[in-house]
């Protein structure tokens, strides 16, 4: 660490990702992290869901390809922990109906579909302009097994989840660039989103977003290297292992 600003370059799946950390005392205070350019893959489309009728949503990129669904459509369904489980249900069969029927695609990540579901709303707090809720899968989906319309939910709001709910906004019309997004979680955390430039991924419009948050350490991990290991270097036959 070096005081007051550290910054570093991440190697993430989805591209080199730059970071600034506010430091102070010791502590990082705030990290803010330039992202991949994101873009709008959908807008205002209309799925069918099963034993839900007709949503409407969006879907967009942001390091993974999200689908993005106003809460307000689902009577009685609030953004708040109480109401994790439904959250978690509705989330997993909105992903399904839109990874069957919404095509996407990246041209630097052929094959790469929507992975991931988000829903959003209002948010309780005046200095807050939306909350979401981001809900990740934990195993093969069926919809003949009602006991895989699960998931796990993201405590925080997700800084690839508020990339992409960025990049809708942007697409719509609703956020300029250089304007501060205070997205929060469910457990009322926020981060602040900013789209700085723009960009062009394929022939898509995209912009560049940063995202600024903090967190907390909670571990440390140690890897070894065991000088009778006779691999390494890891393996190098290809990407051929998970």
């Amino acid at each position: 660490m070096q005081e007051p600003v550290t910054e570093l370059v991440l190697e993430a799946p989805a591209g080199l990702i730059r970071v600034r950390a506010e430091c102070a005392g010791g502590k990082v205070k705030s990290v803010t992290f330039r992202n991949v350019p994101a873009f709008a893959a959908h807008l205002d489309a209309e799925i069918d869901v099963p034993h839900l009728g007709r949503v409407r949503v969006d879907v967009g990129w942001g390091g993974m390809f999200y689908v993005i669904a106003d809460v307000r459509q689902f009577k009685g369904l609030e953004l708040k922990p109480e109401h994790g489980g439904e959250i978690a249900r509705i989330s997993s069969m909105i992903r399904e109906a839109a990874i069957e029927q919404l095509p996407v695609a990246h041209p630097d990540y052929p094959g790469v579909g929507i992975t991931i579901s988000q829903l959003s709303g209002p948010s309780e707090d005046p200095q807050v302009d939306w909350k979401n809720a981001v809900t990740m899968a934990t195993g093969p989906f069926s919809w003949d097994d009602p006991s895989t319309w699960t998931g796990a939910l993201d405590r925080c709001p997700c800084g690839t989840g508020t990339c992409a709910k960025m990049a809708v906004l942007h697409a719509k019309g609703e956020l300029p660039l250089e304007r501060d997004f205070r997205h929060q979680g469910i457990l009322g955390t926020v981060f602040t989103g900013r789209l700085v430039e723009r960009a062009t991924v394929g022939d898509r419009d995209a912009v560049v977003p940063t995202i600024s948050g903090r967190s907390w350490i909670y571990g440390f991990n140690t890897l070894v290297l065991d000088p009778e290991d006779p691999l390494p270097n890891g393996y190098t036959m290809g990407d051929i292992w998970a």
